[in-house]
């Protein structure tokens, strides 16, 4: 009993004499104490105070003589307080946390006295370091081999860290971090590789960074797989480090072309204007006088709108001068594109696809192969309104076509169009009295003014065009209604009355007066003249008729004892869907003289009766010159199937199509006196497989040709030859598409997913992405008894991942009939992370070029790369 008396005096005496020696090294806290609590033993080892950190809280220690902010700490493993020293010792998985700084480490040191705080790593038993600072201040953060920071004057010193800015890393195996938040350091690497030892940096002497603005050093030089190229170095380098827009210069290329000479291209200025738009102009010039220049303006408003403008133009002088295959052209393109947010304005809209150019720039100055291949281009602005709460809408157009090859350009300034919408102005009248007829009687309303011109492109803006534009106004008035017959039977009689404005006619006449026509030395007596008179004119007609449609449906269901494969394959029934059609329409015959819309003039000279219309002008196409009485029939069909589904437990059948659409339609002429039967239509649709698209179309001629004068008789093909007619064209187009999921079964994705953290010393070719598109199309065409024109198109493309980084693509085409290949082009890239290599090239044909470039990924080291091309207009 004494000595667990004596022993437990002595604990508290020590005790005490643990509490009179923390007050003595006045140490102060928030309480302008140290206190420290625990439900444990404390012990006492030489001039430390070692705690158990399992039932210790978080602590914080406020210094006033050195900062004015508390600092917060605490560790996974222990915290051990050095008394003499006036430091604290933190171990495992440290953390210390003041104002908006962060510090993680494995092994941390804070001075007390001198407000200094020290962390590095820790080495395991492996010999791997672990634990390594990282330091965070704001919007900067980076990992560091041991820094030493001071809480008082916010300067750093910090060996071997490794920060991110912008687009790069900046390496630095001494570095000072100043109280602004600049970094002073001394044998630095920048780079854009990710890796702690890159593959490539640019090796720097001394350098200074401004964070969000500039990176500056001193001598420079490259180092590519630590192999120093004192030979690419810089006297001294400045690397733009700034957030958000910035204004500046852009470096050019340079090079040499066979036809053009050597050249500095892609230099110029980039402009950052606002925050909604910026200015980038480019331009290029070559020793032999070409030269170029392209603008490019992006806008954007949130929540508004967003679009892009730019224009190029390009004076291409190939070849020697004076030579007889030496080209000076002149092309320009301007692009346009605006699109209007919808929560803009919600009742209209705005939008802009605007290509318009000179139809020689693809061929001189393209680099886009689909540009390159296609021979129209279009333009459009357009502008809509919906008038809310009602059924009126409006909209305004402008459009644009050129084609490349005759040089014609079709121009529509403005189309004006005005909607109403279908109403039913007899609903509520007469749905009390449920005549279902009167209740679907619909009335719509469609006016559609049209300005348009066509002409040759070099004249498009000479002032004679302005009098080449026909215009006109045509107005629509559907009225349709609907009604059920017999249950099945839907039956829709209709109305349509269609009127035209036109604001000129012409009227031809006989001149007897004598003249010579152009480029002959004949005299004529009397020709036929053509004026043109201005004015309003009104032309009308109008059309009705009447429709009965209905639906059936065909079922054929396998029973259990159905032959073997079809019960193996899990077919359980096939269902075919047949909508047949049969409408008539009647229209009068509005060349009558009454409508006065044809007239006719005599050659005096010959006899000749001439007919023409006064409207003739017109964009509109004119009333019809026949009486017509039409019987029109379709039937469309839909072949479908249900089948098992063994794979999803959730759904016990899926359903496969068969026959897509298999359509066929044709018309009858009640009024003709001859030739009453129009030519069959075919057209069917299918997939098979889920991976072949197949298109068939077919037009067949019901009557016979007359073999002497080559035209069609009043006899049909059944009387004669006993078919059902002649095939006057077909068309058939198969397309393909092939990826590496295509043979992959639904429940091998499981397995990859098990299989992803395995790791593997080798490459699956069995399962590399890959994908191959194949289109084949063949067209017959005997309109009459001449010899059938048949021509067949085939293209391919495709890509191959050849490894995880090796990638190649192709595509091209096979001219069947000339037995060649159509342009081609090839690509392969490389992965090299930080880098990439390309190399493109079209191996035949008036593009034949290659164009094959190594060089650094990031955007802001995008100079610094390796190109070797040939120039397809070399070929020139």
């Amino acid at each position: 009993m004494l000595l667990k008396f004596t022993y437990r005096v002595f604990n508290i005496i020590l005790l005490v004499c643990v509490s009179l020696l923390i007050y003595s090294q006045d140490i102060k806290t928030n309480n302008d104490t140290l206190s420290i609590i625990s439900n444990d033993t404390i012990f006492i080892i030489d001039d430390t105070l070692s705690v158990d950190m399992d039932t210790i809280p978080e602590k914080s220690i406020l210094s006033p003589n050195a900062v004015d902010a508390k600092i917060d700490y605490n560790a996974d493993d222990s915290i051990i307080f050095s008394l003499d020293e006036k430091k604290v010792y933190l171990y495992g998985n440290a953390i210390i946390i003041h104002t908006n700084m962060e510090l993680k480490a494995d092994y941390i040191v804070l001075d007390l006295e001198k407000d200094i705080v020290f962390a590095c790593g820790v080495t395991d038993s492996l010999g791997k370091e672990t634990g390594k600072p990282e330091f965070k201040e704001g919007n900067e953060a980076f990992v560091a081999e041991t820094m030493r920071y001071n809480f008082k004057t916010k300067k750093g010193i910090i060996k071997g860290v490794i920060t991110e800015q912008g687009e790069g890393y900046l390496h630095s195996s001494r570095t000072k971090k100043m109280p602004n938040n600049e970094i002073h350091l001394k044998n630095g690497k920048y780079t854009t590789c990710d890796h702690e030892h890159p593959h490539f940096y640019v090796a720097l002497t001394k350098a200074k960074v401004i964070p969000d603005e500039k990176i500056i050093s001193g001598p420079a030089f490259l180092v590519i797989e630590d192999v120093p190229l004192p030979f690419i170095g810089i006297p001294f380098g400045f690397f733009p480090n700034k957030k958000g827009r910035a204004s500046g210069i852009l470096i050019p290329n340079y090079g040499e072309e066979v036809n053009r000479g050597f050249y500095l291209r892609d230099g110029g200025y980039y402009w950052g204007i606002s925050d909604h738009f910026d200015l980038v102009a480019r331009g290029e010039i070559y020793s032999k006088g070409s030269y170029g220049l392209k603008t490019q303006s992006r806008y954007k408003k949130r929540y508004k709108y967003n679009g892009n403008l730019s224009f190029d133009y390009y004076r291409n002088k190939i070849g020697d001068k004076g030579s007889t295959d030496f080209i000076d052209q002149k092309d320009y393109k301007l692009r346009w594109t605006h699109s209007q947010d919808p929560k803009a304005r919600p009742n209209s809209s705005f939008s802009a696809n605007v290509n318009f150019g000179s139809v020689t720039y693809d061929k001189y100055n393209s680099t886009n192969t689909q540009d390159y291949l296609n021979n129209t281009i279009q333009s459009s602005i357009a502008y809509s309104k919906t008038f809310a709460n009602t059924p009126f809408h409006m909209s305004t157009n402008v459009t644009h076509s050129q084609n490349s090859r005759d040089s014609i350009v079709h121009m529509s300034l403005p189309i004006m169009t005005f909607n109403m919408k279908r109403i039913y102005p007899l609903k509520k009248a007469v749905d009390k009295w449920d005549i279902g007829w009167l209740e679907n009687l619909g009335i719509g309303y469609t006016s559609k003014f049209q300005n348009t011109v066509e002409v040759i492109d070099t004249l498009l803006f000479e002032p004679s065009t302005l009098d080449k534009f026909k215009n006109g106004v045509n107005h629509s008035i559907p009225i349709k209604t609907s009604f059920n017959l017999l249950k099945y039977f839907n039956v829709s009689p209709n109305f349509s009355y269609t009127e035209r404005w036109y604001f000129e006619s012409v009227n031809k006449y006989w001149d007897n007066a004598l003249y010579i026509p152009e480029g002959d030395t004949v005299y004529q007596q009397g020709r036929i003249v053509t004026d043109t008179i201005k004015g309003f004119n009104r032309v009308y007609d109008y059309s009705m008729g009447a429709s009965l449609s209905t639906t059936m449906y065909g079922f054929y269901k396998f029973s259990d004892s159905f032959i073997g494969f079809i019960r193996n394959s899990g077919l359980q029934t096939i269902r075919h869907k047949i909508d047949p059609s049969i409408g008539f329409s009647y229209r009068p015959d509005f060349s009558e003289e009454k409508w006065h819309y044809y007239d006719t003039v005599i050659n005096e000279n010959t006899g000749e009766k001439i007919g023409y219309s006064p409207y003739q002008l017109g964009i509109y196409p004119l009333p019809g010159t026949k009486k017509s009485g039409m019987i029109n029939f379709s039937l469309r069909n839909n072949i479908e199937a249900k089948v098992l589904n063994r794979k999803d437990s959730t759904e016990s059948f899926k359903k496969i199509k068969i026959l897509e659409s298999l359509n066929l339609s044709s018309s009858y002429n009640l009024i003709a006196d001859s030739l009453n039967l129009s030519n069959i239509k075919i057209s069917a649709r299918t997939n098979l497989f889920k991976m072949l698209n197949v298109n068939y179309d077919a037009i067949l001629d019901p009557y016979v040709y007359d073999s002497v004068n080559n035209t069609r008789i009043n006899t049909f093909e059944w009387e004669k030859n006993h078919k059902i007619g002649r095939i006057t064209s077909w068309y058939i187009s198969m397309g393909i598409t092939l990826k590496e999921s295509t043979f992959k079964k639904e429940d091998s994705k499981k397995d990859d997913m098990e299989s992803e953290d395995e790791e593997t010393d080798y490459y699956d070719y069995f399962k590399v992405p890959w994908s191959m598109r194949v289109n084949y199309s063949i067209r017959y065409s005997r309109p009459g008894l001449d010899e059938p024109v048949i021509t067949q198109t085939l293209n391919f493309s495709g890509d191959l991942s050849l490894t995880p980084k090796w990638k190649i693509g192709i595509s091209s085409g096979y001219d069947l009939e000339n037995r060649e290949f159509t342009f081609t082009n090839v690509n392969l890239s490389r992965d090299l992370h930080c880098w990439v290599m390309t190399f493109r090239f079209v191996p035949f044909g008036d593009r034949q070029n290659y164009n094959f470039e190594i060089g650094v990924k990031a955007s802001i080291l995008q100079d610094l790369k390796y190109t070797k091309r040939e120039d397809w207009r070399d070929n020139f």
